[in-house]
């Protein structure tokens, strides 16, 4: 019997490799449609699947029965897609903050940890490069539990040499504008009782005999001196101490006001 007659069988279908299966979710008004394959990596889209209520149902399977999905918006959605489509074909990956932010939201909501792990460090990459403003980090330390970033971006706030924005102070809510402005007045409370120890002066010192005078005035001791600023007894609390203090600017509990469409 010749090779080409035997009959060969069919190639059965890659148990992992094989995308046969895709979901509908609707969103806003745009339908997205992606692979049930990706979306098993979420915890919470493993749960959805094997809930009883998706496996007997044609929900999701076309586009006249898409999943629809409240609460999130078609940015986010898209910002979502597009880190998953740059983890899996090696695409470049959004470099805005406002699309990675939308991504983190849903990544972060969904369960996505190794996505997620990914995300908040090259995010925090852009944070050490000085890229982002101190209440837009506020806003997805807080929206997606990210504490590492909370801290640092309330002390720069409360160090900065002007004061809360208008904008800010709406997006920040009272209780935290609150919070902010305490540790300014304990701050500002510092630096006046050190210049009340030293007049407001820089002081001087003999690196010889110790005589010192304030300037602009010189030593009149003959010898030389070496400017320095001296150790002030007064009790001084750093700014991050400061907030720490502050339950508020310590928790990730508590959204904050939706003001921004």
């Amino acid at each position: 019997m010749s090779k080409d007659n035997i009959q060969r069988s069919p190639p059965s279908r890659h148990p992992r490799y094989y995308d046969s299966e895709y979901l509908t979710f609707a969103v806003d008004e745009y339908l997205f449609r992606l692979p049930v394959r990706r979306l098993k990596e979420s915890k919470y889209f493993q749960d959805m699947l094997g809930s009883e209520h998706l496996g007997g149902s044609v929900e999701g399977t076309s586009d006249e029965h898409p999943i629809a999905l409240g609460g999130i918006t078609s940015f986010e959605m898209e910002s979502f897609v597009e880190i998953l489509d740059a983890r899996v074909f090696g695409k470049k990956a959004p470099r805005e903050w406002k699309q990675l932010a939308a991504a983190l939201h849903l990544v972060t909501m969904w369960e996505f940890e190794d996505v997620r792990a990914s995300l908040v460090e090259d995010m925090s990459q852009i944070i050490n490069k000085g890229g982002v403003e101190p209440i837009d980090r506020i806003e997805v330390s807080i929206q997606c539990r990210v504490n590492d970033w909370l801290h640092p971006a309330y002390q720069a706030l409360c160090d900065r040499a002007e004061g809360v924005t208008t904008e800010e102070a709406k997006r920040l809510g009272m209780d935290r504008l609150a919070a902010i402005y305490r540790v300014r007045d304990r701050r500002h409370a510092n630096t006046a009782a050190q210049n009340a120890h030293t007049g407001g002066q820089q002081v001087h010192y003999c690196n010889i005999c110790g005589c010192n005078r304030y300037y602009p005035n010189y030593l009149n001791c003959g010898h030389a001196y070496i400017p320095t600023v001296p150790t002030v007894p007064v009790a001084q609390t750093a700014t991050l101490d400061l907030i720490k203090a502050e339950d508020i600017l310590s928790s990730l509990d508590g959204p904050l006001p939706c003001t921004r469409a």
